[in-house]
């Protein structure tokens, strides 16, 4: 009897320490809208490897980008209202909420690009200084492959800050992280001049594929599509809650003003999901 009850205790905890450490235990809590059989997709327009998104209060559409070179803008329902060649792999689009200005991360380049969405034109240009804390080469620039870098991007409002507000950027690899950037995006010059990173989270993320803000709890939303979770974050790095997050290879997330909330996945299609959380 002893045995068996020793045995048992060892295949628990051997069990125990080989589930991942970021495998999470609840599944986000959403569901389809619509009729049973609702697929969820509404993209209309077909776009390549949808890699980010976000919702523009003052035109009440979404901004999306693309791996392939391109911004657009649709409606809630998928529709289209425009769309824009901007050369490069363009990874994730925030805007600033005062000004309407949309603000595009290219990777491999690690540059952040300025478009207005009435001119439909890329303004600016701010280069992300990779040197932190005394190491000129903190983001890694690779040489002999792609370099796979800069991956996503939020602007957080701060009416005391002499900008502003800062970004909140995630670096895919060498090192994968989460950061806080200054872009000098009242201070720099018309051409642009140079954003540089002003502290590292503690929070570890393989991958920090997607990025939002909730300026009520400001909290941070992050996720990472190797391991398709879902993370609650606050500014200083601390873990609030953990989701499994539903999509395939997840790039992009925001929601509109009705609390739907919007999944962008590299593989094809932007899902449109009620959440239950909001």
């Amino acid at each position: 009897m002893r045995t068996f009850v020793i045995f048992g205790l060892l295949v628990a905890v051997l069990g125990s320490c080989a589930r991942p450490r970021s495998t999470p235990d609840i599944r986000y809590p959403c569901e389809w809208p619509g009729s049973p059989g609702f697929t969820g997709n509404i993209d209309k327009q077909g776009i390549l490897q949808p890699s980010g998104i976000c919702f523009h209060p003052a035109r009440k559409t979404f901004f999306v980008v693309s791996d392939e070179g391109e911004v657009f803008e649709m409606r809630t329902d998928g529709t289209a209202v425009f769309s824009q060649k901007v050369p490069g792999d363009l990874e994730d689009v925030t805007v600033d909420p005062r000004t309407g200005l949309l603000y595009v991360v290219v990777e491999g380049e690690d540059v952040i690009l300025e478009f207005d969405p009435d001119k439909r034109a890329v303004t600016r240009r701010f280069a992300v200084n990779r040197g932190f804390q005394g190491d000129p080469n903190f983001l890694q620039k690779q040489t002999d492959r792609y370099d796979n870098g800069l991956e996503s991007l939020v602007f957080i409002p701060d009416d005391g800050h002499s900008e502003g507000g800062t970004f909140y950027a995630g670096n895919q690899e060498d090192p994968p992280c989460i950061m806080e950037l200054f872009v000098p995006l009242r201070t720099g010059g018309k051409d642009g001049s140079e954003a540089r990173i002003l502290r590292v989270l503690p929070f570890k993320m393989d991958d920090p594929s997607g990025l939002a803000y909730d300026p009520l709890k400001k909290h941070l939303y992050a996720i990472d599509d190797a391991d398709n979770i879902f993370v609650e974050i606050t500014l200083e790095g601390k873990l609030v809650h953990e989701y499994a997050f539903p999509g395939n290879e997840q790039e992009g997330f925001a929601w509109d003003d009705e609390g739907y909330l919007y999944i962008t996945q590299d593989s094809g299609g932007i899902i449109k999901l009620k959440d239950l959380r909001r």
